[in-house]
């Protein structure tokens, strides 16, 4: 993944884990723009997002599928942190 989309995509992490859905929403969709190929990731993070506006969370599946749609150990590590 591009540098700058790694920044952009660990800031939406963060955010979803402080239940910020503005801020996951800008972040993710600036580290799509910079880099297309983390469709999947972008996908995670937009899933988690409708998940606090329907429940005000995010579920443990949620967690773990966006702990599958990050490419390398160091994202792991920001969503292992970011869980709530």
């Amino acid at each position: 993944m591009d540098q700058k989309a790694t920044v952009f995509a660990e800031e939406a992490i963060r955010a979803i884990g402080r239940l910020d859905v503005a801020t996951a929403r800008t972040c993710i969709s600036q580290a799509f723009e910079v880099d297309h190929s983390i469709g999947a990731l972008a996908d995670a993070i937009y899933l988690a997002c409708s998940e606090i506006e329907e429940d005000n969370g995010v579920g443990i599946s949620t967690w773990n599928t966006l702990a599958d749609a990050v490419d390398s150990a160091d994202l792991l590590a920001v969503v292992e942190s970011s869980r709530s």
